[in-house]
């Protein structure tokens, strides 16, 4: 454990060696698209007995970016604390290790008051991509140094294949070798969701998959698409064959690589699509126990905590992955699921903050909000017309007639609130 005064970093497990390769040479042997240092966070304090607390945060990331960012090259501990106390240059840090990123910050702590800056450069222009700074209080710090960890291995996570893949496509857009295209499969799925995404990244996995059969990203990235498209409801048709076709990819995927984390988060997706809520949610907290940043996972214990009955529950898992993903582009998900389970408990004004279209529409009529929910109801009808209170999410997201009675006994709210809105029988 480190030590910060009176407060206690928890002692985090070390990164898996492939992560954690040291030399150059490893490293350019391997061809790591996705490679980056930790910096050794500084402390801005004036106490070198607060040193502890900035290379606790460094420590931590180090052990969570290699979670976050499968495949990559993390450069272990020992040489990154060789930089520490020395003026830093990018380039030359990207030069002499050989990486594409340096993730560098600092610890300021005035009085009660904790502030943390972390800064994300690309080594070869030498210029920032991304910052991020968390404002907290040292009582606050043990209950919020893992969110802050979390939060930043998350966002430089997303960042990095983002940028990686832009500028891949920037450089030579024509480029087809595997890992420019699965990179640019997942930039794709790291976006907003929509139907049309789905297919645009599944075809940048399949060539991937063509090149490399035994691509563990491409294949988790297929079977990823395929389950994304039965629970965000993108089709009426066909879904349980889109699932069928998910399961074997994801066998074939975890087989290999029994810790992809890509592959464990679309493995958790699956069963909670196929109705299996139990073991979806033993899939998630794996997901979590992996990579305790991934706000996804959160998502994903709650929804099949909401469906096996335990409502009430759900709630503190949703705003779990709120806390880790505030800025994350999956957010709707989860507070789309909060809005849900609110609606359900009866909480109908707390939960229209959360909530769009239908099931906003139904939470606005529960609230004597009329005019709000016709025009809500209209929105949600545009884009499914035909909708009626029998149909509505009766093919997705998951097996209604699977999860538990009191979660059904709840959903009655729901479509009370759909009649009260105006959506026809």
């Amino acid at each position: 454990m480190w030590a910060f005064g009176e407060y206690i970093w928890p002692e985090r497990p070390v990164p898996a060696p492939q992560h954690a390769v040291s030399t150059p040479e490893a490293r350019l042997a391997a061809g790591a698209a996705l490679s980056i240092v930790v910096l050794p966070f500084v402390n801005l304090s004036g106490d070198p007995a607060r040193d502890y607390f900035a290379d606790g945060i460094t420590d931590a990331l180090t052990t969570d970016l290699s979670r976050a960012l499968p495949g990559s090259f993390v450069v272990a501990r020992e040489t990154a604390f060789t930089y520490k106390g020395k003026p830093i240059d990018a380039r030359q840090v990207g030069r002499e290790l050989q990486v594409r990123y340096v993730l560098e910050g600092s610890a300021l702590q005035e009085g009660d008051q904790i502030r943390i800056n972390a800064q994300l450069v690309d080594t070869q222009a030498g210029n920032e991509i991304w910052a991020e700074r968390f404002d907290t209080t040292r009582s606050e710090v043990l209950r919020v140094q893992d969110e802050i960890v979390g939060r930043l291995s998350r966002a430089v996570g997303l960042q990095v294949i983002s940028f990686e893949a832009r500028r891949r496509d920037r450089e030579n857009p024509s480029a087809a070798g595997t890992i420019d295209l699965v990179l640019r499969g997942q930039a794709v799925l790291n976006r907003p969701a929509s139907a049309t995404a789905m297919v645009t990244a599944r075809g940048f996995f399949e060539q991937a998959l063509k090149l490399q059969p035994d691509n563990v990203d491409a294949l988790a990235g297929i079977a990823t698409t395929y389950v994304f498209e039965v629970l965000n409801g993108y089709y009426d048709t066909d879904n349980d064959l889109r699932l069928q076709k998910a399961e074997p990819l994801l066998s074939h995927a975890l087989a290999l690589d029994d810790r992809h984390l890509g592959a464990l988060k679309a493995r958790a997706a699956l069963l909670r699509a196929q109705g299996k809520f139990g073991e979806a949610l033993a899939a998630a907290q794996l997901v979590i126990a992996q990579n305790p940043g991934e706000p996804w996972a959160y998502k994903e214990v709650g929804l099949s905590t909401m469906y096996l009955g335990r409502t009430a529950d759900a709630l503190d898992w949703f705003d779990k992955a709120e806390r880790f993903g505030p800025r994350d582009p999956g957010r709707w998900t989860w507070l789309a699921a909060k809005g849900q389970a609110l609606l359900l408990l009866g909480r109908d004004r707390d939960a229209i903050g959360a909530l769009r279209y239908a099931v906003l529409a139904a939470a606005y009529a529960l609230s004597g909000r009329d005019e709000e929910a016709r025009m809500a109801l209209a929105r949600y009808e545009g884009l499914h017309p035909g909708a009626t209170v029998a149909n509505f999410r009766s093919l997705s997201p998951v097996p209604l007639q699977l999860t538990d009675p009191n979660y059904l006994e709840q959903r009655d709210r729901l479509k009370e609130g759909l009649r009260k809105a105006g959506m026809p029988e």
